[in-house]
C-alpha cells in the first residue's frame, strides 16, 4: 500500500508539474498550481527507506514530466526515436540521480525525527526545505545546459502570467524563479507532514520562521516587480518591421512554392505600408525557409522563380531581409550552418559572400548536431536508425548585424546592433547573455516550430525566450513559421503578435532601449553557484555530525 501511494504520488506531482506550464488546455500554464506540483514528490521521497526508492521515484516523476510535457517532439519526422525517446530515456535515468541527491538531507535529518519531535534540535527542518529547494533549482540549471539541454518542463516556466514575480531574472536569472517556487513547494509539503502528526506547537517554531523567510522573498521579489513593471522605459529608436509567417511544412513543400510564397507575402504587405508612406526598416524571415547553401547557391536564388527572383525582389525593394539560409563554413570538409543571413544591397553586390551571417551554435542533439559524425561507426548507426548520418556544423562566431534605420528623426543613431539566436537557441540564457555582451540592442530569433503541430509546443518555447528580454532588459523579436511570432518588451510584455498556424506577414514596432547593464549580465549564474556550496557545507555537516 506504501509503494502504491508513493508511486500515485509521484505521477501526481509530474500531471500537476504539466498542468502548471503552458499546455494544450491552459495556454500559459498556471503559476498557482506550479505552487504546489512538485509537493506530492517531496511527501513521497519524504516517506522513501532508502535512497534507491527515492532515485526510482524522482526518476518517475521527471521522466513522466517529460513525455507529459514535451510529447511532441513524437513529431519530428524520422528523429523521434531520438528527440523524445532518447531525451525520456535521459530524464528517466538523471531522475535516479537527482532524487538520491533530494534524500541526502531527508535520509539523515529522519535519523532526529524523535528528537525534532521533542522540540530539542531546530534545523533539521530548514535543512530539508532548503535543500530540496537547492537541489531542484540546482537540477533545473543543470537541464538547461551542455549538449542535451532542455529548459522545458521546468517549474519556472509556471511563472510566466506572474509577471510581477519574474522580474527578479534581471538579478537572479529564471534560477531565482525555480528556487522560489521549489521553496514554497517544499515549505507547503513540509507543513503537511507536521500536520498529518497533528502537533503544531513551539516545537516547530523554525518551520514558521522559513515559512515567514519564503513569504518575505516572495513580497520582495513582488514589490521589486512592481517597481520594475511599471517603470517608464521610452526607447530611443524604433525598428519599423515586417514579420513573415508562412505556415509551410519546410520538409515537404517545395523550394521554389516557398520562396514564391515568401515574396509574395512580403511584397503585399511593403505595399501596403509603401501606400500610406511608410518606410520600412527590415522584413524578418524565419529559420530554414531557404534550402540551399549560400554563397554557392546565390545564382539560384538569383533566378527563382523565374517571374522575379527573390534576388531580384530584394534588389527592387531595396529593403534588407533577415533570412533563415543555410551558409558554408568549409565546403571541402563538407561542414554547413544553420544559418541567419542578412540580404542586403552589399549581400547582392557580392553574391552572399559576405560575412553578414550567423551560424547556429547550438545545435538540436542528434538531431542536427550528432556526435562523432565522422566515424564510420556512428554514420552507420545513424543511417539504420533514421537513414541520415550527416549533421549541421556549429558556428564558430557571435555575429553582431547592423541595420539602417529609415523612420527616426536625424538627431538619433541611425543603424540598430541586433543579433539573432536562431531556433531553440534563445531558450538558453547564457548564449543569449555572449550574444548581449557583442553589443546586441536586441534579439531577433528565427525560429521553424511547425513541425511541433501543436500549440503548446509553440507557447513553451515563447514562455522560456521570453525571459532573456528580463535577463536582459532588451526587446525580443521571435519571427517564426507558424508561431509563436511576437514582439516582447524588456520587462516581458507582448507588445504585437500573430496567431499560430496562420499565414501571413504583418508589420510590427520594434522599441529598441538603451542597453542597461544588469546583474544577471554582469554576474551570469551566480544563484545556482551559492545553492550548490551552501548544500555542499549542509551535506558535510550532516556527515560530520555522524562520524
Amino acid at each position: 500500500m506504501i509503494v502504491f501511494l508513493q508511486v500515485f504520488c509521484a505521477l501526481f506531482s509530474a500531471l500537476l508539474t504539466a498542468t502548471a506550464i503552458p499546455n494544450e488546455f491552459l495556454t500559459f500554464g498556471s503559476p498557482f498550481i506550479g505552487l504546489f506540483a512538485l509537493v506530492p514528490l517531496y511527501i513521497c521521497i519524504s516517506s522513501a527507506k532508502s535512497f534507491k526508492i527515492a532515485g526510482r521515484l524522482c526518476s518517475l516523476q521527471m521522466g513522466s514530466v517529460h513525455l507529459l510535457t514535451s510529447f511532441w517532439l513524437g513529431n519530428f519526422k524520422d528523429f523521434a526515436v531520438f528527440t523524445l525517446g532518447g531525451s525520456a530515456l535521459v530524464y528517466f535515468l538523471w531522475g535516479y540521480f537527482w532524487g538520491q541527491l533530494l534524500y541526502i538531507s531527508i535520509s539523515y535529518t529522519n535519523k532526529f525525527k524523535l528528537k525534532e519531535r521533542a522540540g530539542t534540535i531546530q534545523w533539521s527542518i530548514p535543512i530539508r526545505i532548503f535543500s530540496f529547494a537547492a537541489i531542484w533549482t540546482i537540477y533545473e540549471w543543470y537541464k538547461s545546459y551542455g549538449f542535451l539541454a532542455y529548459p522545458w518542463g521546468t517549474i519556472l516556466m509556471s511563472a510566466y502570467k506572474w509577471k510581477l514575480v519574474s522580474q527578479i531574472c534581471d538579478i537572479t536569472g529564471t534560477w531565482g524563479l525555480s528556487f522560489l517556487f521549489a521553496l514554497f513547494n517544499a515549505v507547503i509539503a513540509e507543513g503537511f507532514l507536521i500536520l498529518k502528526n497533528n502537533d503544531f506547537s513551539k516545537k516547530y517554531s523554525s518551520y514558521a520562521y522559513v515559512a515567514g523567510f519564503c513569504i518575505t522573498l516572495f513580497v520582495l521579489s513582488t514589490l521589486y516587480g512592481v517597481f520594475q513593471f511599471s517603470k517608464t522605459r521610452t526607447p530611443n529608436k524604433t525598428i519599423t518591421a515586417v514579420l513573415v509567417q508562412q505556415n509551410a511544412d519546410s520538409w515537404t513543400e517545395k523550394p521554389k512554392n516557398t520562396i514564391q510564397n515568401l515574396i509574395n507575402l512580403s511584397k503585399k504587405e511593403i505595399n501596403v505600408n509603401e501606400a500610406k508612406g511608410i518606410k520600412i526598416d527590415t522584413v524578418i524571415m524565419s529559420e530554414s525557409v531557404l534550402p540551399f547553401t549560400l554563397p554557392e547557391n546565390f545564382g539560384y536564388y538569383k533566378h527563382t522563380p523565374q517571374k522575379q527572383s527573390l534576388i531580384d525582389f530584394i534588389e527592387e525593394k531595396k529593403i534588407p531581409f533577415i533570412i533563415g539560409c543555410p551558409h558554408t563554413l568549409n565546403y571541402e570538409k563538407r561542414q554547413f550552418c544553420n544559418a541567419a543571413n542578412l540580404f542586403d544591397q552589399d549581400f547582392i553586390q557580392k553574391k552572399g559572400d559576405t560575412n553578414t551571417w550567423y551560424g547556429k551554435i547550438h545545435l538540436v542533439p542528434f538531431a542536427e548536431g550528432i556526435p562523432y559524425a565522422e566515424k564510420p561507426w556512428m554514420q552507420a548507426l545513424m543511417n539504420s536508425f533514421v537513414g541520415f548520418s550527416s549533421s549541421w556544423a556549429p558556428g564558430t562566431t557571435y555575429t553582431l548585424f547592423h541595420l539602417p534605420l529609415q523612420n527616426n528623426t536625424p538627431q538619433v543613431k541611425s543603424t540598430v546592433a541586433f543579433t539573432t539566436p536562431i531556433c531553440f537557441e534563445d531558450a538558453f540564457s547564457d548564449l543569449c547573455r555572449a550574444l548581449w555582451k557583442q553589443g546586441s540592442e536586441v534579439f531577433i530569433n528565427l525560429t521553424n516550430d511547425s513541425w511541433s503541430q501543436t500549440n503548446s509546443a509553440e507557447y513553451q518555447h515563447f514562455v522560456i525566450a521570453s525571459f532573456r528580454a528580463i535577463e536582459m532588459r532588451t526587446t525580443l523579436v521571435r519571427s517564426t513559421n507558424a508561431g509563436y511570432s511576437v514582439v516582447i518588451d524588456p520587462a516581458g510584455r507582448v507588445l504585437d503578435d500573430m496567431p499560430l498556424f496562420t499565414t501571413m506577414a504583418k508589420t510590427m514596432t520594434i522599441p529598441i532601449y538603451k542597453r542597461q547593464l544588469t546583474t544577471y549580465c554582469l554576474l551570469g549564474d551566480w544563484l545556482p553557484l551559492v545553492l550548490f556550496i551552501l548544500f555542499s557545507i549542509s551535506s558535510l555537516f550532516l556527515i560530520h555530525y555522524f562520524l
